[in-house]
């Protein structure tokens, strides 16, 4: 019965294994998306605190923070787009 499963499975693909460089690749990508997603609940926190804030130095922070990791997250989801282009 293997014999028999073993003649069946040789005409199909095989799958190839990736190669050091690809693994590190799509290790890479999944972290990037980790840290994007994480960027981005990071600054809708910090408006959301900013909003709430009573102290208008306090409430700017926050604002300041929130763009600063915006401006992050774009650069981050580029280099993301780049790396998975390529």
């Amino acid at each position: 019965m293997l014999y028999l499963f073993k003649f069946l499975n040789q005409n199909k693909p095989k799958l190839r294994e990736f190669d050091p460089t690809t693994i590190q690749r799509i290790k890479e990508g999944a972290y990037l998306v980790k840290v994007i997603s994480e960027t981005e609940v990071a600054a809708r926190k910090c408006d959301f605190y900013a909003s709430n804030c009573v102290d208008q130095e306090i409430a700017k922070f926050f604002r300041e923070e929130a763009n600063k990791l915006k401006e992050g997250k774009k650069l981050l989801q580029q280099y993301y787009e780049s790396m998975t282009q390529e």
